[in-house]
């Protein structure tokens, strides 16, 4: 039996002082430890700390990572594989912060990465605008291949989820205000008992390139792999993390730590339905490996003697749209009902008929006037300078997405948050 219990810890406000501690509320960060922590290796320069609360006049730009700070008591990493040994996720205890996160920015992007605006147009289109975040901004020591549209940034990345376990140490002796529990048994045993149909979440994890720009499980880059079972525990427990930034249809760290998909399924579970767990498959390049995974997917889906999926796409537009038709169909040709969830990019590059139920978490292509802010986080000039799916240096239409007021015109792709399938806003799921 696999049961995980998050206590939570509801964060007031952030501070810097002399000391890391929780009090009241109020999480204070002594910024040198905390700096020294993240960039044990050194292979991080010119790093700055700084926090951003919502309202604030503020945007951070290029985005490279969203975190929540958990803390483990049995001294297990909070991303096995990646922050620490591989160690089994999705049991026992953990503490989380609520109301934070820890995002990372830098000088360089690429297509990636993201923005926030913790007020204006953009924040109502992302969870972390709603958040008070712990932002780093450090440089990498060694800044190479600035010439690609993609580049290895594992350093910046690493040291978010680095920072969010250091600071989330200050609640290891604290009592959590609230709890929540996870476990699958025993509302599979009620669920059997009424004859509910059996469920499963089916979701994309991206493993389009060989650079280090996919998800990882249990830290290990999912290139090239096929799909696989995992119980929504270990998702929801640090199993998963992205190598990629916070570009609008990326599910982040925050995201799979948090997914509301997993939870609303877990509030249904062996009351309308009986909660089977998580599908993992690949958003893979070749049509091939498209076709194993869709194979496999299938396999997996009369093993486990589905009733019905939730098929969740990896963003959408381009060749992801490809894998989300194939498993819909795989699975409606096997006599399973499917509901896809996917983002529209100027329509859509494949449909199948038989993926007939689908929930549009928002048009990334929708394009918007940002004003100015007072603060920039990381770098403005690289929304013109770098490669973002999201902004350029030029366009027949609008321009430059950077004005010289500082006001910028993007596309949704380049707000994080703005068109992934996890659910956040009321855009994608909204509760009558």
């Amino acid at each position: 039996m696999k049961k995980l219990e998050i206590g939570n810890f509801y964060v007031k406000d952030i501070q810097f002082g002399e000391e890391t501690s929780f009090q009241q509320g109020i999480l204070t960060v002594n910024e040198e430890e905390a700096t020294a922590y993240l960039n044990a290796d050194g292979k991080l320069k010119n790093i700055r700390l700084h926090i951003a609360r919502p309202g604030d006049s503020i945007r951070l730009v290029p985005a490279k990572a969203a975190v929540e700070p958990r803390y483990r008591p049995d001294g297990r990493a909070v991303f096995p594989g990646y922050t620490g040994p591989v160690k089994t996720a999705g049991e026992g205890i953990v503490y989380a912060l609520k109301n934070m996160s820890v995002i990372c920015c830098g000088k360089y992007g690429n297509m990636v990465d993201g923005m926030v605006d913790m007020s204006g147009p953009a924040a109502k289109h992302s969870i972390y605008s709603q958040l008070i975040n712990l932002v780093v901004y450090a440089e990498r020591t060694v800044e190479k291949d600035l010439d690609l549209s993609i580049r290895v940034e594992d350093e910046q990345r690493r040291a978010a989820h680095l920072l969010a376990e250091y600071v989330a140490k200050a609640v290891a002796d604290k009592e959590p205000e609230e709890w929540e529990r996870y476990e699958l048994e025993t509302g599979a045993a009620e669920a059997e008992k009424k004859g509910l149909p059996r469920v499963a979440y089916y979701m994309t994890i991206i493993s389009q390139l060989a650079n280090g720009c996919n998800e990882m499980v249990y830290g290990a880059d999912c290139h090239n792999m096929l799909s696989m079972y995992m119980h929504p525990n270990e998702v929801l427990d640090g199993a998963l993390a992205s190598q990629f930034g916070l570009m609008g249809q990326t599910t982040t760290a925050f995201g799979f730590q948090n997914n509301p998909v997993i939870k609303r399924l877990y509030q249904e579970h062996g009351k309308t339905i009986n909660f089977c767990g998580v599908v993992l498959f690949p958003g893979d390049v070749t049509n091939d490996m498209k076709l194993r995974v869709k194979s496999i997917s299938g396999e997996l889906a009369s093993a486990l003697k589905l009733d019905a999926a939730i098929v969740a796409e990896w963003g959408g537009g381009s060749n992801v749209d490809v894998d989300l038709f194939y498993q819909l169909a795989e699975l409606e040709d096997r006599g399973i009902k499917t509901v896809g969830i996917m983002s529209e990019h100027g329509g859509k590059m494949m449909q199948d008929p038989k993926g007939n139920a689908i929930v549009s978490s928002g048009d990334t292509n929708e394009v918007y006037e940002l004003p100015p802010m007072e603060l920039v986080i990381g770098d403005l000039e690289s929304t013109v300078r770098d490669y973002f799916y999201g902004s350029w240096p030029v366009h027949d239409t609008y321009g430059s997405s950077l004005r010289p007021d500082g006001s910028l015109v993007v596309n949704m792709y380049m707000m994080a948050d703005g068109g992934n399938s996890t659910g956040f806003l009321a855009k994608t799921v909204k509760e009558y």
